[in-house]
């Protein structure tokens, strides 16, 4: 455990310089790439490390309040890692004003930091996006943004941590 703990501070460490990633070239920095190794642990593990929201969005897959929230109007430059496990997920690079009150982007950070999933729920069928190393929910994926991708990866601020590039 203390290898996992160390390793994830060295992880949320080197997020703290600023990532320009050009995924147009499908270029991604080596150390903000997912690895491959998984976060797993125990639900009374996830409720001691997370904050209630945070807990209620990432492993309960729920949704904060739009307008009402941490991350939808921030304008510094920096890098979105996941609350969970501090993988980096998004670049304010990536991040645009969609009108919809939660934090959006263009593309993540790297393609391999989030999966998908079909999400039936709310009687239609969206695409969840989920953290790659912990599985945390992070939001939903649309085919409603801006150029280049078309792309609107609207997320959960909950499910986010902003490191600033100050």
């Amino acid at each position: 455990m203390k290898t996992l703990i160390f390793t994830l501070f060295a992880i949320h460490s080197a997020t703290v310089a600023f990532c320009q990633t050009n995924q147009s070239m499908g270029d991604c920095l080596q150390e903000y790439r997912f690895d491959g190794k998984k976060l797993l642990l125990t639900d009374k593990e996830w409720k001691q490390r997370l904050t209630p929201e945070q807990y209620k969005v990432l492993r309960k897959a729920g949704t904060e309040p739009a307008f009402h929230n941490e991350y939808a109007e921030n304008k510094a430059e920096g890098i979105y890692e996941c609350a969970g496990c501090f993988l980096p997920l998004y670049s304010s690079t990536a991040k645009y004003d969609s009108g919809t009150g939660w934090p959006s982007f263009s593309e993540p950070i790297c393609p391999e930091n989030v999966s998908y999933h079909i999400d039936k729920g709310f009687f239609s069928t969206r695409t969840e996006v989920t953290c790659s190393r912990c599985e945390g929910h992070i939001g939903h994926v649309f085919d409603d943004g801006p150029p280049p991708t078309g792309k609107r990866y609207c997320m959960n601020s909950a499910a986010l941590k902003f490191i600033s590039k100050e």
